[in-house]
């Protein structure tokens, strides 16, 4: 089975605060981002048969091109949705308590937020929808950074020491190749077919 993701273009987010279920609109560089995202996709030979997306704006509004380019029509799917931070959403990652970013910073992927999910919650509900998918099918998400790295932790063996979540560029474009483990789940390998607009380091400290 084949998966192509790409990664929501860059939201317009001017007061820079932290955001995973907040619903922000896309920046004015969209028209440039979306359309090299689209162009690699295309060039990479990709043929998916269903087209999958996060419902939040930044990707919906990747997704509506998406949809025009492959005739596919889209599907929006709670499943590819950004990590809730809960009580951090809307807040300057500088402005967040210190206890609560150093206990985060502590175990990246499994501390819980405040009121709201951890990355492993991701694992299991993108996981949920990955295994529905038929085996040789060929398929688009457009999702989220979270979702793009769960991928990568529980199907392609990303350990989670290695916390990639905030390092992808936005219209990261990757390629998921996967078979069938002897439990019925998709395990495989990826690669990175594009890079976009470079994310702003995380301020963790």
């Amino acid at each position: 089975m084949i998966l192509w993701t790409i990664r929501h273009s860059k939201p317009y987010n001017p007061n820079d605060v932290c955001y995973g279920r907040l619903d922000f609109d896309v920046s004015p560089t969209f028209p440039e981002e979306s359309d090299g995202a689209i162009k690699a996709l295309i060039e990479a030979g990709a043929k998916p048969t269903r087209l999958f997306t996060s419902p939040l704006l930044r990707c919906m509004r990747l997704a509506e091109k998406a949809s025009e380019a492959t005739g596919l029509p889209l599907e929006k799917r709670d499943e590819i949705i950004e990590l809730n931070f809960g009580d951090w959403e809307g807040q300057k990652l500088t402005e967040v308590p210190r206890e609560q970013m150093a206990a985060w910073v502590a175990d990246l992927r499994g501390y819980r937020f405040p009121n709201g999910e951890n990355f492993h919650d991701i694992d299991k509900r993108a996981q949920s929808l990955l295994d529905t998918l038929d085996d040789n099918g060929e398929f688009l998400w457009i999702s989220h950074a979270g979702v793009i790295a769960a991928l990568q932790h529980f199907a392609c063996g990303l350990p989670d020491e290695v916390f990639v979540e905030g390092a992808f560029s936005y219209t990261m474009v990757t390629r998921f190749e996967f078979e069938r483990d002897a439990e019925g789940h998709y395990r495989g390998t990826f690669i990175k077919i594009h890079d976009g607009i470079p994310m702003a380091p995380l301020k963790m400290k």
